[in-house]
């Protein structure tokens, strides 16, 4: 039986999905689950792109090009698709639902190490603050 000739296509898409699950594939709904999530670390990936370009410029037109962050920026740009690739390597033989909430839980693992960065870089900022000020 197709999905087309089904009473109910969801539930047959669901179960047709559980069935890739088991061979450790995603299948349609999975894919979609994992495209819509893909957005939201793709957007964080944009974000860290925009610092990693932008920051150093603002540091040399500050007078302080040679104290720019790099480590920070580097990680930030580094953790969304290394967080994405672990929750698609963990979700391989899960149903929709718990490929859904390992997707959720590296997205929040994602904000919380980008917070941190941020946090770092506000702390190091008043070791920066007396080249600024020219103190």
């Amino acid at each position: 039986m197709s999905i087309a000739d089904s009473e109910n296509p969801l539930e047959e898409l669901v179960v047709d999905d559980a069935r890739e699950a088991k061979r450790g594939r995603y299948g349609w709904l999975s894919l979609v689950v994992a495209a819509l999530f893909g957005l939201f670390y793709a957007y964080d990936l944009w974000e860290a792109l925009g610092n990693l370009f932008n920051l150093p410029v603002a540091y040399d037109a500050l007078g302080i090009g040679d104290r720019v962050p790099w480590l920070l920026l580097w990680t930030g740009v580094l953790v969304p698709p290394l967080a994405f690739a672990v929750a698609v390597f963990l979700g391989r033989r899960r149903n929709v639902f718990g490929k859904a909430l390992i997707f959720l839980v590296g997205l929040a693992v994602v904000a919380c190490l980008t917070l941190a960065v941020l946090a770092l870089g506000d702390a190091l900022l008043p070791a920066i603050l007396p080249a600024i000020l020219g103190n």
